[in-house]
């Protein structure tokens, strides 16, 4: 099985929610439409600004979740839509 990440990006500013990222590395990794993402960027841990469903507000969530190599074979594809107006 294939696991497929497919990338768009946007940027939402709120005026009143505050998501701390003091843990998140500071390093980047550059990706164009279509890449998949590395098992590295796969494996961060990020937090939960804003949960539904299986994640609450300030939990972590990771790729790696969503990758049926990792998950015991539950396989999803995942599209990250980020834009951004300057």
């Amino acid at each position: 099985m294939i696991t497929v990440f497919i990338l768009f990006f946007s940027v939402v500013l709120p005026n009143t929610i505050y998501c701390p990222t003091n843990d998140q590395p500071s390093t980047r990794s550059l990706y164009s439409i279509g890449d998949t993402l590395s098992y590295q960027d796969q494996s961060l841990q990020i937090p939960v600004c804003n949960g539904e469903g299986n994640y609450s507000t300030g939990d972590s969530f990771s790729f790696l979740d969503l990758n049926g190599n990792e998950n015991g074979g539950d396989y999803k594809i995942s599209i990250i839509s980020m834009n951004a107006t300057w």
